[in-house]
Parts: structure tokens; sequence; C-alpha cells
């Protein structure tokens, strides 16, 4: 699964200059220009969009229960790395 993932966002990571620069011309064009833009869009790989990269965990490799984007970690490994003390600054009494 982690060899699929990183395949995807090696893929966005290249077309995404492209597809951003395909959306302006298309905005900013005439009917003739824009059904050339739309043949040449569709063309590209459907599989290099954002929307299809999956968030996971950087410790784990799991795609659920993350907390939130910038920490990319989930609930779980949350809560050992604090029940450990390896969090700075965090405190968690197991009671």
């Amino acid at each position: 699964m982690m060899l699929k993932e990183k395949k995807n966002r090696l893929g966005f990571k290249n077309s995404e200059i492209s597809q951003l620069f395909y959306k302006q011309v298309y905005k900013n064009s005439s009917f003739n220009i824009k059904r050339k833009i739309s043949f040449k869009f569709f063309e590209k790989n459907k599989n290099k969009f954002f929307s299809q990269i999956k968030n996971r965990c950087i410790l784990t490799n799991r795609g659920r229960g993350l907390i939130s984007r910038k920490l990319k970690i989930t609930r779980y490994a949350f809560r050992v790395k604090a029940l450990s003390g390896s969090i700075p600054g965090l405190y968690i009494s197991s009671k």
C-alpha cells in the first residue's frame, strides 16, 4: 500500500503545475481554445489528482484516525507517545 501511495504522490507532484496552467488558460480564453485545452486535459492520467491522495500516519502508516494534517499522526500513536513521555511539554496521567 505504501508504494502505491508514494507513486500517487509523486505523480501528483509532477503534474500539478501543468494542471494549474491548463486551468488558468481555460478560464481566460475563447471557445475554440477551451475545446483544445479540454481535449489535452482529458488525455492526461486521471490518477494524479490531489483528492485521491490519502493522508497517512508517519509512524504506523494507518489511514484512519489522523489528528490533523499538520501532525500526521493517528490518535492511538499520539496517545502512546504522550503516555511514554516522548512529547515534550505534554503530561498525561494514566489512571
